[in-house]
Formats: C-alpha cells, structure tokens, sequence
C-alpha cells in the first residue's frame, strides 16, 4: 500500500530516482521527424501556430540545458515560426527539493534556453516549480518565496495563473497545484475555479486551456486497471468541478503536460490532451515509448488542431556500452 507520501509523490509514477540519478552524456543526434496526435485539420495554411513545450526539467546535468536549446530553437525554425511559446510546467528541476540559490541556477539555464526566441512566452507553474515544498529542500514554509511565491517573483505574475487574447482566440493558464503539507497533488481552488468562470464569461469567444496537471487520465489505468482510483498527485481531484466550468463556454482544448506521455480523448465538444515532454524520461531516453519532444498547435477559424513533434534529441551511447 501507498502511504500519503507515496501518493502525492506519485506524478512521478515511480521515476524520482531515475531522475535524480545516472550521468551519462547525452547528444543532439538528428533523426525523422515523427508525429503523434490528431490528424492537422484541412483548408489550406493555418491563420497562425503555437508551439506548447512542458516538462523541460532544465538543470545542469544529463546535458539537459542543451536539450532544451536545441527543443526551442526546433520549434522556432519553420519559415513561419510559431506566434507564439506556451511552455506546460515543470521548466526546472527540481525546484520542490531545493532553496533559493540552486533554484536560481536552474531558473537562469532555463532562461538563457529561451534566449533567442522573440515571440511572447507565456509560463505554466507545474509541481516541480514550487520551491522548497519537499523538507528535504531545508527550507521552512515560513519563508517568504516558499512554494509558489517564488516562481510569481521569478516571472513577474501576480497570480500563478492568467490568461491574455491572441488574434480571435481566448488562452487561459491555470495553476493546477495544491500544496498540501510538505507534498502536492492536482487540484485547483475556489478562488480560482471563481476567477475561471468569470474569465471565461468575459472572453467569449473560442478558447484554450492549459494547466500542468491534467483534469483527467487514463494512463494509471492502462498500466495497473481500474481497481483502484487515480493518486492524488497524477490529475486533478476536483477535475469535475473545472469541467462544468469549461463546458458552459467555447472552449476547445484543454492541454496538459506533467506525466510525460501522449493521450487525447474528446468529451461534449471538448478535446483533453496531454502532451509528451521536452525531457521525454526526465532526459533519459524514451518515456514508456514516447519520444522527448512538443506539440505544435494549429488554428483555423474557430478550430484548433494539435500534432506531436520529435525534435531529434538522443541519448548518447559511448562506444564502450554500445551493444
């Protein structure tokens, strides 16, 4: 049986220590371009493109500060780059373990990742953003940039969640973390579930929303059945209360990223998808068979269609274990 811990540590499904541990060196080596997710929608060039990167989990081992250059300067090379960069969460690592310096070094790798891009980047806070969380971190709940504070000073938001317009369509970026003790798990509160609601009024109009955790997964499902219920840390707990708010309005997808493989289903005109990382297996190679990459969004009209792209990275293998 889980203990509590175990629970809300579990968005990791298991992989912490992969991702704490092994060093070896890692390459940019190029092969094809795959795809994965919906067919693009048809009807000529798209009025404009988005590209979505989540779970870059930038730190300064396993070459991961050059995996993630090479991730962004990949979505920014078509002749018509993107409009604009929507990154899902996740955008260090690992923030919930640490204090403020180191949380700083990885924060300025990440940034110096996106150096180039000239387009508006707009930021997710995902579990892994919140500093100090875990004890093993030493900081004290007390401290002023405890959790999320942090990643607000970090980025200038006055809320871990927004939205903004671009050109006919609505994007909302919500903060789908409670903090609950020294841990987390998928949940978002009435403050903002009140604000949603409002926003989405105002708005109008056709609509995107994005959150780190995803509001519903079959994943835990597909690799253990149905007998017992989702952890706490793997999507949110009151998915259905931010449900009912979605369906009253336009929106047309709701994106998340945290678990690290590829699913989309559709629901009462809504399609959920969640996203593969940047970092595939936390920069370790494939994640449960999804490839390390991002998803590049097009819109037409009122329609948005979304495909998966493997950006080339590889693990290197020295020729000492090559097999």
């Amino acid at each position: 049986m889980w203990s509590r811990r175990d629970l809300v540590r579990m968005a990791s499904l298991g992989a912490a220590g992969a991702m704490l541990h092994g060093s070896a060196a890692r390459g940019a080596a190029r092969r094809p371009r795959a795809r994965r997710g919906p067919p693009r929608a048809r009807g000529g060039k798209p009025d404009f493109t988005a590209a979505f990167l989540s779970d870059p989990h930038v730190f300064d081992q396993k070459e991961a500060a050059r995996g993630f250059v090479d991730a962004v300067g990949h979505a920014m090379s078509p002749r018509r780059p993107p409009e604009l960069l929507i990154t899902g969460g996740d955008l260090a690592f690992d923030i919930l373990e640490t204090d403020r310096a180191r949380a700083d070094a990885q924060y300025d790798l990440f940034d110096r990742g996106l150096a180039t891009v000239k387009v508006p980047v707009h930021h997710t806070i995902g579990n892994h953003d919140c500093l100090g969380v875990y004890e093993s971190s030493g900081m004290s709940p007390t401290d002023p940039l405890y959790g999320k504070a942090y990643y607000q000073q970090r980025f200038g938001l006055e809320k871990p969640y927004h939205s903004f317009d671009h050109e006919r369509w609505h994007f909302v970026i919500l903060d789908t973390i409670g903090i609950v003790e020294r841990g987390y798990r998928g949940f978002v509160d009435e403050e903002q579930l009140a604000w949603l609601a409002d926003d989405l009024a105002a708005a109008n109009r056709p609509t995107v929303v994005i959150g780190h955790i995803p509001l519903f997964s079959n994943y835990i499902e597909w690799r253990r059945g149905t007998e017992q219920g989702i952890p706490p840390g793997v999507a949110v707990v009151n998915s259905h209360q931010v449900a009912e708010i979605l369906l009253r309005h336009p929106v047309k997808l709701a994106l998340a990223g945290h678990l690290h493989i590829v699913e989309t289903f559709r629901y009462k005109g809504i399609e959920f998808s969640n996203i593969g990382a940047v970092s595939g297996n936390w920069w370790d190679g494939l994640r449960d068979g999804f490839e390390e990459g991002y998803a590049l969004l097009e819109f037409r009209g009122d329609e948005v269609s979304w495909s998966y792209v493997d950006y080339g990275w590889e693990v290197a293998t020295s020729p000492a274990t090559a097999a």
